[in-house]
């Protein structure tokens, strides 16, 4: 009987402790979470009517600091409700399509490109893997630190800031998404992408983490990005595009389309343009070297009349009439960070502007001022890295960021804990081969 009690203690215990962290938890890097009030805020920043579950936040804080977990439980119950049934607002001259086919039919017409001939190929896949490793691991050790924390803690960031690892969930993903083209081909469909998320994927967070739980209850994609998933218009998708990019040197077309089946698992709509974005950059990057001009091409790859496509050309307004990127920052604190949360899709779309901007094509100014901007600082890093580190190729980046990752990724991707960079470059690059053949 004693052990039965014990047991039920522990049970209990369990329960509490999921409650607390549904509710408000502490990261690695020492930065306060708040998930359901996270979502709260995400529905209404997918443009919903938050004011139901909004009205509850306020009675379960109280409960969190009282230690009434169960009645805390009901109530965030009630609040996952009032989100489901939150009436949409409408978003005057936002236009926000949905399909492959209907995103296409948006765009203006394609920017003529010079054609990539793939002779430094291998290299230039190289750098993006690289680059978007070091942004990673330089990043992480301040993720969700604000630009103020990050200046008054470590001043001007010139190299690593602990020693780097390689592990991140930025790359989980890639990796995912490698191993299912091989196993499908380049035409694999976004099921049999998700289907790999959930035998490879042993966790996930933010989107992805519901997504995984909407595929446990055989809710496939598309329906699993936006099914009960405030938090669809989140970094996520962006995050893990660039391989899309690699994939199709030259032909962004072709990029977007590997990037909206993989972003439609667990986002949609401004999340998926995020993904489209970040893919189109690392298409365009074999092909076209100014990042400023990059940008421009990449920005024609995304619906022109959504929230995304605004936010990105306010910033780039902000970039050109700037003589340094501390004052474009400040307003995007004001104007962008001051909405949305540091994990959503705008926030960060806006670091990758600036640091690509001003970065002028230097790989360690660009990573660096990346990861300066605060917020999610290893996405956006990574990000950047993988676009400078594509366009600039591997020799372009300085021992100091290379020499101490080592020669392996290592990965909690099942059956993928460990692998070589040399093997990522030679699978990544015999796909790319064969996707534009």
């Amino acid at each position: 009987m004693g052990g039965s009690v014990t047991l039920r203690a522990e049970v209990y215990r369990a329960r509490v402790e999921e409650i607390r962290r549904r509710w408000e938890l502490v990261t690695d890097t020492g930065v306060v979470v708040r998930p359901t009030e996270a979502l709260v805020r995400a529905m209404g920043q997918k443009g919903y009517d938050i004011r139901a579950a909004e009205a509850l936040l306020p009675e379960g804080q109280r409960l969190y600091e009282a230690g009434e977990w169960d009645r805390l439980l009901v109530l965030m119950a009630r609040i996952h409700h009032a989100l489901r049934h939150a009436p949409p607002v409408p978003l005057p001259g936002v236009e926000r399509p949905k399909t492959l086919e209907a995103i296409r039919s948006s765009l203006p017409p394609a920017p003529q490109l010079s054609p990539y001939d793939f002779r430094d190929y291998e290299e230039r896949v190289l750098g993006g893997w690289l680059g978007k490793v070091i942004g990673g691991a330089l990043g992480g050790p301040v993720e969700g630190w604000s630009r103020d924390r990050i200046a008054r803690t470590y001043g001007t960031i010139t190299d690593y800031l602990v020693p780097p690892s390689t592990l991140n969930d930025d790359t989980a993903y890639p990796l995912v998404l490698l191993h299912t083209a091989e196993q499908y081909g380049l035409d694999f469909t976004s099921e049999q992408l998700a289907l790999q998320w959930l035998e490879r994927l042993p966790w996930a967070y933010t989107a992805e983490a519901i997504a995984l739980e909407n595929l446990r209850r055989g809710i496939f994609p598309p329906e699993s990005g936006s099914t009960d998933n405030p938090l669809s218009h989140w970094v996520g998708a962006m995050m893990k595009a660039d391989v899309c990019g690699w994939l199709a040197p030259g032909r962004p077309e072709r990029a977007i389309e590997l990037a909206y089946r993989d972003a439609v698992i667990a986002h949609e709509t401004e999340g998926v343009y995020g993904a489209l974005f970040v893919a189109a950059l690392n298409a365009v990057a074999f092909v076209e070297p100014d990042p400023r001009r990059l940008i421009e091409v990449a920005l024609s790859f995304v619906p022109p009349r959504s929230q995304l496509s605004a936010v990105a050309r306010r910033v780039l307004r902000w970039c050109a009439g700037a003589s340094d990127w501390t004052e474009v920052w400040e307003r995007v604190e004001a104007e962008i960070l001051s909405t949305y949360h540091w994990l959503h899709t705008f926030p960060n779309l806006a670091a990758v502007l600036v640091a690509l901007w001003f970065g002028d094509g230097d790989f360690s100014r660009s990573v660096t001022l990346a990861v300066q901007c605060g917020g999610d600082t290893d996405t956006a890093a990574g990000i950047v890295g993988a676009i400078v580190g594509t366009a600039r190729g591997a020799s372009a980046i300085p021992d100091r960021w290379r020499v101490p990752l080592g020669d392996c990724l290592e990965s909690y991707v099942i059956g993928y804990e460990r692998v070589a960079f040399s093997a990522l470059v030679e699978r990544t690059a015999a796909l790319g081969r064969r996707w534009v053949e």
